[in-house]
């Protein structure tokens, strides 16, 4: 790009159409500021709205299940700590690290699994 004028940069964008929208935005002269009463939008209110029921507005119009379905079991567990690999430098015992994580893991997911 060193060494090309302004103008046979244009030229050579115009030759596809993203580079078309670029080369009209480098032609687009700065606009001049505007000064703002505030930083913040205003909120616009929108009086064609048909008055909703309260109560139905709080129960819904569907109902919410009765039980939750609990996600797939994940097939990699420990996923970030097998990166480190079976003996990470930090790691000084002689049982593998990726084990003991990953019993670890295993005991905090299933932890409160009948809580719900």
């Amino acid at each position: 790009m060193r060494g090309i004028s302004k103008q046979d940069l244009q030229a050579e964008l115009r030759k596809s159409p993203l580079g078309e929208i670029l080369s009209a935005e480098l032609n687009q002269s700065d606009l001049a500021p505007v000064k703002s009463e505030s930083y913040y939008t205003r909120p616009k209110t929108d009086s064609s709205q048909v008055p909703v029921d309260l109560k139905q507005f709080w129960s819904g119009a569907k109902r919410l299940p009765q039980t939750i379905d609990l996600p797939a079991q994940n097939a990699l567990p420990a996923i970030l700590i097998k990166k480190q690999g079976d003996f990470p430098p930090f790691w000084n015992k002689d049982h593998s690290f990726i084990e003991t994580m990953e019993g670890f893991y295993e005991r905090v997911r299933t932890k409160n699994r009948d809580v719900m």
